[in-house]
């Protein structure tokens, strides 16, 4: 009986973490997973300077946690932090002066960015081809192109967030802005996205293990899989408690 029971808890622990993945992820399966490679440089507007640079820091901080370099001065902004009392305002103008750019990664991505009402709402912009040429290698199990994050615009509804402090919004951000999850899901309350629905037994809202181990986990996966094949991977790299490889 105990090894029975010892199965059905590993067996349930297996489902949570493919289906926090699953929520972390592109539904389309074969879609590969973009990831952010080299150096990384937040640029937050729209608050007071001195919570600007401390949501930037915050932001580095956990870029450096999974290898990646955080922002240098005089650095060229790759991800734009937004806050913004008339976000809805602020999204229709970046649509309308990027419309080409933006859309991008998909005009249902677009789209979907341009008519949020969430609180925080977010656009990628990808190259994929940017861990270097889209040659297609010798093998059924990869594809040829390799997805990197070249933009993320990630804009927060000041109206949204009273209450909220300053910490809980960067944790927010920086998952949003490294991750790229997909918008307007139900989020799990294991994770820093579940923020805006509420967390049980009055959790603190910042970044969980379940956050850090699937960004562990994304920034160890093979670039060159299969969408279906990088989300294997990142649920085996939690379960492992796996890190990114330098």
């Amino acid at each position: 009986m105990p090894e029975a029971a010892d199965i059905v808890v590993q067996g349930q622990r297996a489902d949570a973490l493919h289906d926090f993945v699953a929520s972390m992820t592109d539904p389309d399966r074969s879609r590969q997973l973009a990831r952010w490679v080299g150096q990384v440089c937040p640029t937050v507007i729209g608050i007071d300077p001195a919570q600007a640079s401390a949501m930037e820091a915050r932001i580095g901080d956990i870029a450096t946690m999974l290898h990646l370099q955080p922002r240098a001065k005089g650095c060229l902004t790759t991800m734009l932090i937004i806050v913004d009392n008339d976000a809805d305002a602020v999204a229709t103008a970046l649509v309308q002066r990027l419309p080409i750019t933006l859309r991008r990664d998909g005009r249902g991505r677009l789209k979907r960015f341009a008519a949020s009402s969430q609180p925080v709402r977010w656009v990628s912009v990808t190259n994929p081809c940017g861990f270097g040429s889209c040659i297609l290698p010798n093998s059924r199990l990869v594809r040829a192109e390799k997805p990197v994050f070249e933009t993320m615009i990630v804009l927060v509804d000041g109206r949204q967030i009273g209450g909220l402090s300053l910490a809980a919004l960067s944790d927010y951000v920086a998952f949003v802005a490294l991750a790229n999850p997909p918008a307007e899901k139900h989020w799990p309350s294991t994770s820093i996205m579940s923020m805006f629905g509420g967390r049980p037994d009055g959790a603190p809202f910042q970044l969980t293990t379940h956050d850090e181990a699937f960004l562990h986990g994304l920034y160890a996966s093979r670039i060159d899989g299969l969408g279906q094949s990088q989300r294997s991977s990142i649920v085996n790299a939690m379960k492992k408690g796996k890190r990114p490889r330098n």
